[in-house]
């Protein structure tokens, strides 16, 4: 905030006036003395400084918000990197770093990716475009070669688009129409390499407008000059007056049509203007906006949208794309090549009629490659990625009037260099210092993390109040509810946003859904619910009933609107995809809900956005995601989530436990929460106990305790392969308890597969102990039957963590294989050795003999010591018996074949059958090694772990 003009009060010096301000001192006039006074800025704010300011109405927020600028501007000093005096000082520097992050990549890429759900697209080029599912959101690059695995054959192919959990590829061989699933490895440092070869081809010879990015962004500084050039038509103007324009546009300025405009005066000028961007979203958007405002005047052949486009209507568009322009201009190839394949069905591939067709139709691909390159090649306005300009001859040869880079702040800086290395007259650079960074893996001290507008010196000089020569402020937003705009304007963007007149009117509708109607910010407090946050295999988080109510949310808004789910972690984004994909296959109408981490989101927006911030407890802190001050970097991501938002926000967080942390009061997210408190705009676990009364279709139901009970155990009753269940800590004891044992003993004598693991086996009840397993990973109250039915809150326990309050604790049934399947991943449910080493009476403990585990506690005794024996698994996942006083005995031995048999036939008759066939199971030892290979006597042959029978 500029505290230029304000008055201040000084204990000795009576009342003054603030003159000036920068990193590090406020400058005052004081009306009792003739010489201005400099105090040390921010301190002299403090409770001890030497300042108060006249205006009580104004004071905290406004001492509060300078001091965390100046921790801001400290943050951003850390980062922060003079200008380069030389190409060659710059070039060894980035050289490096890039050599860095490429070493990183070969390291820990390369792994392999699971895909599935694949789609034949179109056939063009001689290539096959295919789309997939993921189960993990990706984000390579366009371009970034891959590694294909598809039926025991390896094929080579590359990444034409990422978005959300949708992949796109491109590849040279037919994988078919439907592909259920393939495996891919990527290779993004191949990039990266290139990008190192164009930036040592132009290190010698560089142009005067990458002399000048490179040397003489800071010194563009205006020292004398406070107010910063402003607007869209002035944006476009500065365009036209010099080398290098920096377009700065917060969220909902207008950014895409400030970008066109520019471009359609340049095209009007007769100069050729080249768009590049980080990612297809913003190309497309670009490509889309300039062709929508050139209106009547757009002809075929001006405007190009060069590679695979990821929007649906530039995909179909007859000539906007450049493949779709080559056969608009040669219609008759086409034809001639969909003849060509009719044919080809009918002939045998060893006719020589076959290796004709094939000639010909590689010559038709040939003659349409070369049509394509002639197309941007005469092209007035192409857009493309920078990721594809960087390893094309078409457009790293090329020379271009005029080179406008969006998103700018994502883009690593020598990516930023070598665009402008291929420009003639004029340099445009758009974005947003204030949204997300670039993405750096290998070291977070890397020069890679700077963005250029830091390094040319405009982050320095906006934090000081100073103008820079090259920049101009987007300053009016036409996206957001203005209470939503007020709020980062205000902690974000120096009070230097403002909104437009109409927008509140438009979204005023928008404004008034649940919960609390008419409130565009909101908090659900989910302190007291028992939201557990879980640190999954690959460190990323997962909170499964944070996801559940988050989910409830979305259900409960009108679904003409378009719903945003935005988490700073991708388990849990993974999770509430797998919900939505779940729900909209019954309800269609649920497709408007879509969900992502931040980075996955930038450059949309959203009706409503709701932000699920999924740290809580058993994490010891909140994630760096959350609360990383290094290049304001938590900041940043939380901007764009919270302006991705039209008409309404919600936020999620266990205030408890945010409160206990003590977050930093630096972060937006921490005034968030203190703001919606302060103003009673947030609701608590009250609000979803209203959950059993609403109808959220078929998928997702909250139930009343004993309902809830209830319908548990008909789903128990009704199952037909298998249950597992979870709980931590110890169950309420009730009548409840006794009916669930009844008809888990029910399921297993009807084959059904039954598993219960307990955070502490011991403190279960008697008649469950006999049933369950220890594993101490267990931390949510957890049921999934049948791989597609999942119970959260039942059995209910008696777990609390001691610095909550106790206020609710909702039980959800959620039907939905994709769920299932993810939670069954997350928390690692196929882990079922009994870990508990406690030495226990078994004769007390065991009461019945329906698992092999329980088996041999009752039938067999150390040898040494008399103490009961236990199923055991090693580190390499192999089973063996061991004594239960280990440590103290170390007794172990092998599992034979005839102690499996003597369990199968504990109750006479043919022995014990298996599950899926009804045939006896039997056991033997395995022909691979010293273990024993457990199958049925059926055909086809079911085989068992010892942990499963």
């Amino acid at each position: 905030m500029n505290l230029v003009r304000e008055k201040v009060i000084h204990k000795k010096y009576g009342t003054g006036e603030i003159t000036k301000l920068d990193n590090d001192h406020v400058y005052v006039k004081f009306q009792s003395v003739d010489q201005e006074k400099i105090f040390k800025y921010p301190s002299c704010f403090d409770v001890d400084g030497y300042l108060t300011l006249e205006n009580q109405d104004i004071k905290t927020t406004k001492t509060s918000t300078t001091r965390n600028q100046a921790n801001k501007n400290k943050n951003n000093k850390k980062q922060w990197n003079q200008s380069y005096k030389t190409m060659d000082v710059f070039y060894e520097k980035y050289k490096d770093a890039l050599q860095g992050e490429i070493s990183y990549l070969r390291k820990n890429g390369g792994k392999k990716q699971s895909l599935f759900d694949g789609k034949l697209i179109e056939f063009k080029k001689g290539k096959y475009i295919y789309s997939f599912e993921s189960d993990d959101e990706l984000s390579y690059p366009e371009g970034t070669p891959i590694t294909i695995w598809h039926r025991q054959e390896k094929e080579e192919g590359s990444i034409v688009g990422c978005e959300e959990f949708t992949i796109i590829i491109e590849t040279k061989a037919k994988l078919g129409k439907d592909i259920p699933s393939i495996d891919i490895s990527a290779e993004p440092w191949r990039l990266l390499n290139s990008l190192i070869e164009r930036l040592t081809i132009m290190k010698s010879e560089p142009s005067q407008i990458v002399k000048s990015l490179i040397c003489e962004g800071t010194n563009s500084i205006d020292q004398s000059d406070t107010e910063i050039s402003r607007g869209q038509d002035t944006a476009v103007k500065m365009s036209f007056e010099q080398l290098i324009t920096f377009v700065w546009g917060p969220p909902g300025t207008g950014k895409t049509q400030t970008l066109a405009k520019i471009a359609l005066k340049h095209i009007e000028n007769e100069e050729k203007v080249l768009m590049l961007s980080y990612s297809n979203v913003s190309v497309d958007g670009a490509v889309k906006r300039v062709a929508k405002l050139a209106g009547d005047t757009i002809k075929p052949g001006i405007f190009v949208r060069y590679g695979y486009p990821k929007d649906k209507e530039l995909l179909n568009h007859e000539y906007l794309t450049s493949y779709n322009l080559s056969i608009h201009r040669h219609p008759s190839l086409l034809r001639k090549r969909q003849e060509l394949l009719d044919r080809r069905k009918y002939i045998s591939r060893t006719s020589s009629e076959y290796a004709t067709i094939e000639e010909e139709l590689k010559s038709i691909r040939l003659r349409l490659m070369t049509e394509e390159k002639e197309c941007v090649k005469d092209a007035r306005f192409v857009a493309t990625t920078v990721s594809k300009a960087v390893v094309d001859p078409v457009i790293f040869d090329s020379k271009f009037d005029v080179v406008i880079f969006d998103e700018a702040s994502m883009a690593y800086i020598p990516q930023i260099i070598f665009s402008a290395s291929l420009v003639e007259k004029y340099f445009v650079c758009m974005g947003d210092f204030r949204q997300l960074p670039p993405i750096v893996q290998s070291n977070k001290n890397s020069v890679l993390n700077t963005d250029i507008f830091q390094y040319c010196g405009i982050t320095k000089a906006v934090n000081e109040h100073k103008k820079h020569e090259w920049l101009c402020l987007l300053d009016t937003q036409y996206r957001m509810h203005p209470k939503i705009a007020e709020f980062v304007s205000h902690r974000m963007y120096n009070d230097l946003l403002k909104s437009a007149g109409s927008i509140k009117d438009k979204i005023s509708d928008i404004t008034k859904q649940e919960p609390l109607c008419d409130q565009a910010m909101v908090l659900a407090d989910l302190s007291g619910l028992l939201t557990t946050c879980t640190k999954v295999s690959d460190n990323s988080r997962v909170n499964i009933l944070s996801a559940f109510l988050s989910f409830y949310l979305a259900l409960n808004i009108e679904k003409k609107y378009k719903i945003g789910i935005i988490t700073p972690y991708h388990a849990q984004s993974r999770l509430l995809h797998a919900m939505i994909r779940d729900t909209a296959s019954i309800h269609p109408e649920a497709k408007t809900i879509s969900s992502a981490t931040v980075h996955q989101f930038q450059g949309s927006e959203k009706d409503v956005i709701i932000y699920d911030a999924v740290d809580c407890y058993r994490m010891k802190a909140p994630g760096i995601l959350l609360t990383s001050m290094q290049n304001d970097y938590a900041n940043r991501l939380f901007n764009v989530a919270l302006t991705r938002s039209r008409g309404k926000f919600i936020g999620l967080a266990n205030v408890d436990y945010m409160k206990n942390k003590k977050l930093s009061q630096n972060l937006i997210f921490k005034k968030m929460i203190d703001k919606e408190i302060r103003e009673s705009n947030d609701i608590t676990g009250t609000y979803f106990e209203e959950g059993y009364n609403k109808n959220l279709g078929n998928t997702m139901k909250f139930y009343k305790e004993k309902e809830g009970e209830w319908a548990f155990i008909n789903d128990i009753i009704t199952a037909k392969r298998e249950i597992r269940i979870d709980i931590p800590d110890k169950p309420k004891t009730s009548l409840f308890i006794t009916k669930l044992v009844k008809a888990l003993k029910e399921a297993k004598q009807r084959g059904i597969k039954v598993c219960i693991r307990a955070e502490n086996r011991k403190s279960l009840p008697r008649e469950l102990m006999s049933l369950a397993i220890e594993n101490t990973f267990v931390s949510n109250p957890l049921a999934i039957i049948d791989k597609k039915i999942v119970w959260y809150g039942i059995p209910s326990t008696q777990a609390g963590f001691k610095e909550e309050r106790v206020k609710y604790r909702p039980i959800i049934r959620f039907k939905g294989a994709n769920t299932a399947s993810a939670i069954y991943g997350f928390m690692e449910m196929n882990k079922t050795i009994d870990e508990s080493n406690a030495e226990t009476d078994s004769e007390e403990e065991e009461t019945d003999e329906n698992t092999f585990a329980a088996y041999i506690r009752l039938h067999k005794k150390c040898p040494k010591c008399g103490k009961p024996m236990q199923l055991k698994k090693s580190p390499k996942g192999k089973f063996f018996i061991s004594c239960i006083g280990y440590p103290g005995c170390k007794t172990t031995e092998f599992v034979k074949a005839e102690f499996v048999e003597e369990y199968f036939n504990r109750n006479g008759g043919t022995g014990q059958k298996c599950v899926r066939c009804k045939y006896s199971l039997t056991a033997e030892k395995s022909r691979y090694g010293g273990g024993l290979y457990i199958h049925c006597c059926g055909y086809p042959v079911h085989s068992y772990r010892l942990d499963e029978i």
